[in-house]
C-alpha cells in the first residue's frame, strides 16, 4: 500500500510546478506586452514555536516569495516549506504551503485615497505528511491604496469569495496587505478575516501576521537586501478552529 502523504506532497510537487510555469508566463506576458514596474524576489528561513494545530508546535520554515507590478496589474506568490517536529505517530511533520495571487487592473485614480481597482484572484494549495491536502480558488475586488504615512511603500485591500476544497464550506475573506521602511528599518505583512462560512461549526477568525526587520545591506556594503528579525502570528480561531495562535519566529530573509 502507498503512503498516503508521499501521494500528496507529490501532487502539491506537481501544483507547485504549475505554478511557477504560470509565474513564468505572466512574466513572459508583461515582458512583452506591458512595462515591469516593480519585482522582487526572496527566500528567507524562520524558527518559532507555540504554533497552534502542530506537533510539538515548534516550526522551522523556508519560504520563496516573488512580487511583481506591472502596467497590466501583478503577481504575489509564495511557498513555505515547514519542518516540524515527530507526531503522535512517531513521524516528523513537514507540510508544504502557498499562494498564488494575480490582480487585473480595472481602474486607476490620480490624487486620490484609491490609487488603482483591481480584479483579484487567489490559488491556496498545501498538503501536510498527516495526508491532508487543499486547493482553494478565491475571486474578488482590492484596491491599492494611498496611505498618507511618511515612509508607507504600498497598502491594499481586498474582498474575496472563498471557492474552498473538498469538506471545507466556502467562506468570504478580507485581505489587507502593506509594507512601510524607514532609515532601514520595515515593518510589513498582512491580515485575514476569514467570515460568513457556509458551515455554522467553523468560527470566523482573523490571522495578523507582521515582520519586523531590519535592511543590513548598507552596514554590509553588500549588493543585495539582506534583512534579520522576526514574524508574529497572531491567530484567533485558526482554521475556524476554537484554538488561538501566538507564535514569534526568529528571521532572515535575502532578496536576489
Amino acid at each position: 500500500m502507498r503512503d498516503h502523504s508521499s501521494i500528496s506532497l507529490s501532487l502539491i510537487t506537481n501544483k507547485l510546478t504549475y505554478a511557477l510555469v504560470a509565474i513564468a508566463a505572466l512574466g513572459a506576458m508583461s515582458g512583452a506586452q506591458a512595462k515591469v514596474l516593480f519585482t522582487d524576489t526572496s527566500i528567507s528561513a524562520l524558527y518559532g514555536t507555540d504554533y497552534e494545530l502542530v506537533p510539538q508546535e515548534t516550526l522551522t520554515t523556508v519560504t520563496l516569495e516573488h512580487a511583481s507590478t506591472h502596467t497590466w496589474g501583478g503577481v504575489f506568490f509564495f511557498v513555505d516549506r515547514h519542518q516540524g517536529k515527530e507526531n503522535a505517530a512517531g513521524k516528523e511533520f513537514k507540510e508544504t504551503y502557498g499562494e498564488l495571487a494575480p490582480k487585473l487592473k480595472l481602474a486607476k485614480f490620480d490624487n486620490s485615497f484609491i490609487k488603482q481597482v483591481n480584479l483579484a484572484g487567489q490559488y491556496e494549495f498545501g498538503s501536510n505528511s498527516n495526508g491532508f491536502s487543499q486547493d482553494n480558488y478565491l475571486v474578488g475586488v482590492g484596491a491599492d491604496l494611498n496611505v498618507p504615512i511618511p515612509g508607507m511603500k504600498y497598502a491594499s485591500a481586498s474582498l474575496y469569495h472563498a471557492f474552498n476544497d473538498k469538506d471545507n464550506a466556502d467562506d468570504q475573506q478580507i485581505t489587507l496587505t502593506y509594507g512601510w521602511e524607514k532609515n532601514n528599518f520595515v515593518i510589513d505583512g498582512y491580515v485575514d478575516y476569514a467570515f460568513n462560512s457556509e458551515d455554522d461549526s467553523v468560527k470566523d477568525n482573523i490571522h495578523i501576521n507582521p515582520q519586523l526587520k531590519y535592511n543590513l545591506q548598507e552596514v554590509l556594503g553588500i549588493d543585495n537586501r539582506l534583512e534579520v528579525g522576526m514574524e508574529y502570528s497572531y491567530w484567533k480561531n485558526k482554521f475556524g478552529s476554537d484554538k488561538t495562535q501566538n507564535a514569534a519566529s526568529a528571521l532572515v530573509k535575502f532578496h536576489f
